[in-house]
């Protein structure tokens, strides 16, 4: 009774013995599963509503199919399966190969779960593996803040209590609580104990959330990504993407910012041969790049000015003609400075800082395309303030899965003490910058970013690394913390990349690097509208500089 037709349907099939993996369903009456469905039918008695949709065999008839690929395994499937009428309690859950982005895409607008790829050369392995990867799809929405609860921890918030109008009345629809930081909820708990007084709690909230929720006037609202609803019009896995006033929710007031271009430095910008492409036929300008440093440049020059930095340029607009310049060259602006240091084989060497906004933007006539700092400030050279972990995925690992070990990194960080901050690498990979009080020397520095690598690596080493090259990263990410050793550099923050659709070496917070599917999209072309709309993620990590553990 409990598993309603599913004994009496599996009973019928030709089949002697066999062991199929698959899933237990309730569809609603759009035909899309949902959980609470099933748990309601396995209380109450499954009757007809149960279904179960198979996608593998294991086992047919003392036959071990567990080595065999993917796709013939599900070809058997098919077969066993076939004549199954469109109501019956068993069906072939069919899959589509290619044009994942497509399905994604329709699997979203459709309100469903996600999308699980798989690859279809795979021997079946039980538990969570790298030849499969679940994609959750994600819709988005701005709702009303009618509430909030509160915990122990120092920031206070613990969930926001979300609600929309529906014809003119207010009504619950769940508690989301993630994706906003310790500063976020700090400024969130702020703001909503002081609309408190007066306030009525909206339509359909439960008894268990009237309890333990402070209600709130209805007089700001979150834009929130969340995966689908419940039966109860509820959002599931619910993440706060921002907040946003209730009077203008179509359009996002502009961030304000430090300006540290003024006009006249706009005016001053000179490129000669600006029609000159990049990287082929339909690449970008010489004069796009120049336009993209003017745009970003307010949120770019705090994290470069009086850094030691190095430049990728690209002056003839070929792949090949790029080059790496370290030190002083012909013609170069005035307000870039040259200042001499030892390197690491203890030669005296000239090096580079840029001190201003004009040095900055002039650099784009000499086909500079990229940046790359120091972890430190050129006037307390020996003193760094910065450790980056640089995570360069092998063959194999996908851009969800560097994701993943990102925000791993990031708890492991977090119980140390440190406060890290993320952005994209501008390729396939995620730098972790981790800002420390200059107390250390490069020597201590690199000893300890080893040794936090180390430790990192050795708490998931099938998916970490600390090993160099490549036989030793197949199917694992290499967290690099070479980087962290005197005279190296990283990609400076929104540096792009010399690249064909020139991307960027995007910051980003913790929270939307769990929303990017294609960090490739970040690039010269979107990044400055987006960051017109949502800041510097990065604005604050001056502040968040820590002691270096101490580590053994």
């Amino acid at each position: 009774k409990r598993y309603g037709d599913l004994p009496q349907a599996f009973s019928r099939l030709p089949v002697s013995q066999a062991i199929i993996d698959g899933e237990i369903m309730v569809l609603d009456e759009k035909g899309i599963s949902r959980f609470a469905l099933l748990q309601d039918a396995l209380a109450e008695g499954a009757g007809s509503k149960l279904h179960f949709y198979a996608f593998d065999l294991l086992h047919l008839d003392g036959w071990d199919l567990r080595k065999a690929p993917l796709i013939k395994r599900k070809a058997l499937l098919a077969e066993l399966l076939a004549g199954r009428a469109a109501n019956s309690a068993i069906q072939y859950s069919d899959h589509v190969e290619g044009d994942g982005r497509g399905l994604y895409d329709q699997a979203t607008e459709l309100g469903l779960e996600g999308v699980v790829s798989k690859r279809a050369d795979a021997i079946y392995q039980s538990g969570r593996t790298r030849s499969w990867t679940k994609v959750k799809a994600q819709q988005t929405g701005d709702f009303v803040i009618a509430g909030y609860t509160v915990s122990d921890r120092a920031e206070g918030l613990a969930a926001l209590g979300m609600a929309e109008f529906v014809d003119g009345e207010l009504h619950y629809r769940g508690k989301v609580g993630t994706g906003f930081d310790r500063d976020m909820a700090t400024e969130l708990l702020t703001r909503l104990e002081r609309l408190t007084a007066g306030a009525t709690p909206p339509e359909g909230a439960p008894r268990e959330v009237m309890r333990e929720m402070h209600w709130v006037k209805p007089l700001l609202s979150a834009r929130i990504h969340y995966a689908n609803r419940t039966a109860d019009n509820a959002l599931r896995h619910g993440v706060f993407r921002g907040l946003r006033d209730i009077g203008g929710l179509s359009t996002p007031a502009p961030v304000k910012r430090k300006r540290l271009i003024a006009e006249s430095d706009l005016a001053s910008i000179w490129v000669t041969n600006p029609e000159r492409r990049l990287f082929g036929k339909t690449g970008p300008t010489k004069l796009d790049i120049a336009v993209y440093y003017a745009l970003v440049g307010d949120f770019m020059l705090p994290h470069i000015i009086g850094r030691p930095v190095s430049l990728v340029r690209c002056p003839t607009g070929k792949p090949q003609d790029c080059f790496f310049q370290r030190h002083a060259f012909t013609g170069m602006p005035p307000s870039v400075a040259v200042f001499e240091t030892t390197n690491s084989e203890g030669e005296t060497k000239t090096y580079l800082s840029v001190e201003d906004a004009k040095g900055y933007l002039a650099l784009a006539q000499f086909g500079v395309v990229e940046f790359h700092t120091w972890g430190t400030h050129r006037q307390s050279l020996d003193r760094p303030d910065q450790i980056v972990f640089d995570l360069d995925p092998g063959e194999g690992i996908s851009w969800r899965e560097v994701v993943e070990a990102a925000v791993h990194i990031k708890g492991g960080l977090e119980s140390l003490g440190l406060v890290p901050f993320v952005k994209t690498s501008g390729g396939k990979g995620i730098h972790i910058t981790v800002p420390v009080t200059r107390k250390q020397n490069w020597k201590k520095l690199h000893q300890v970013s080893s040794a936090i690598s180390t430790l990192l690596a050795a708490s998931a080493p099938d998916t970490f690394t600390t090993t160099m090259g490549k036989e030793n990263r197949k199917k694992r990410i290499f967290i690099d913390f070479h980087r962290n050793a005197r005279g190296h550099t990283s990609a400076a923050p929104y540096s792009l990349r010399a690249r064909t659709n020139l991307p960027a070496s995007t910051p980003v917070s913790w929270a939307d690097l769990e929303t990017i599917d294609a960090p490739e999209d970040l690039n010269y072309a979107s990044l400055p509208g987006l960051l017109e709309t949502s800041g510097d993620p990065w604005a604050e990590i001056d502040q968040a500089a820590r002691d270096l553990p101490a580590m053994g």
